[in-house]
């Protein structure tokens, strides 16, 4: 069975002779950046840089699939207006700004988006591992989703203010940024991406109760999702176990869930609605800071608790050793005796 054809089976509900081991989230790592020999900020913005980056992920950490538009999740708040900080080899993109932190006049999505920011080196980034990768592997594009980039746009702690105390204006911002995350993955599907992932880690329960996340996120998510050209999977930080049902029932083909959700739990509950699930391999702790013995033993840890994806449960620190990273691969050739 090739990789791209045991991603797909997995994907879509099919028979699959093991677990696909890879990541959905960002791996903008150094110990890759040194193998492949092309390094960040280059491989933020240079499309030659970008390719080979992602490459590597399969290349040399055993990921089964790979990932499109870099390594962050700030595509689309840039072409909207924010202003980024300056990324170097061990620090991503990151929001310095907030446009309408004072006022949402004007605020609105460039038709021209592709033309702005990164999108006109993603498109020639997605050309060079189409070309490179052919039908032997998935490839899938990110970027923030709705409700993060309202936030971006807005200010964090402006924005939750006013989910609680002014409404009109979360939904105001929120009906904006929903047609630039259905275009960013439009985009992205135009131009050779097998899915699609919404990065929402401003939504999780660490910032958000459940009330308020079905009240202005799901409905938002419900509509991208039905919208966009192509399979979506929702990924939340941080312990999602209040709103998996809620994740679920956005309409995502699949969700990604950190280690500090219920791994178990969260495939008894996605499964039942057809929702497959990524992870949930610690970032923050294990794969970053832990040992290789670690790493394999929450690897299994999660396939055993029945992760249809075994993934790292959110981005990739850029220190993390690829010891640590090839574990996955390890742990899930071990567990089916491949």
């Amino acid at each position: 069975m090739s990789l791209k054809e045991r991603f797909w089976n997995r994907f879509t509900g099919k028979d699959t002779d093991m677990t696909p081991v890879g990541s959905t989230t960002t791996y903008g790592v150094m110990a890759l950046m040194k193998k492949c020999g092309y390094e960040r900020p280059a491989a933020d913005t240079d499309p030659v840089a970008m390719t080979e980056l992602a490459l590597a992920g399969p290349a040399y950490a055993g990921f089964e699939w790979v990932k499109a538009m870099g390594w962050d999740i700030t595509a689309i708040s840039e072409v909207m207006g924010c202003t980024l900080g300056t990324p170097k080899i061990d620090l991503q993109y990151f929001i310095k700004a907030h446009p309408y932190a004072e006022s949402i006049d004007g605020l609105s999505f460039p038709k021209d988006f592709a033309k702005r920011g990164r999108f006109p080196a993603y498109k020639e980034h997605f050309r060079l591992l189409k070309e490179k990768v052919g039908d032997k592997m998935v490839i899938f594009g990110e970027s923030e989703g709705a409700f993060t980039c309202a936030a971006n746009l807005v200010g964090t702690e402006q924005y939750m203010k006013w989910c609680m105390k002014e409404p009109q204006k979360v939904e105001k911002v929120l009906e904006v940024t929903k047609e630039a995350a259905i275009a960013a993955a439009d985009f992205a599907f135009e131009n050779g991406a097998d899915y699609y992932v919404f990065a929402e880690p401003t939504s999780g329960p660490a910032l958000l109760s459940p009330r308020i996340y079905k009240k202005f996120v799901l409905p938002v998510e419900q509509e991208i999702f039905k919208r966009i050209k192509g399979p979506g999977v929702l990924h939340v930080c941080a312990n999602t176990d209040p709103i998996i049902e809620l994740m679920c029932d956005t309409g995502a083909v699949g969700i990604s869930i950190e280690e500090k959700a219920d791994m178990k739990k969260a495939v008894e509950l996605a499964h039942k609605k057809g929702v497959k699930v990524f992870g949930n391999v610690s970032t923050a702790v294990t794969l970053f800071q832990g040992t290789p013995e670690q790493a394999y033993e929450e690897s299994r840890q999660a396939l055993e608790n029945g992760t249809d994806f075994l993934c790292p449960g959110c981005g990739i620190a850029p220190n993390s050793p690829l010891e640590n990273l090839l574990q996955l691969k390890k742990a899930r050739d071990d567990y089916f005796g491949a």
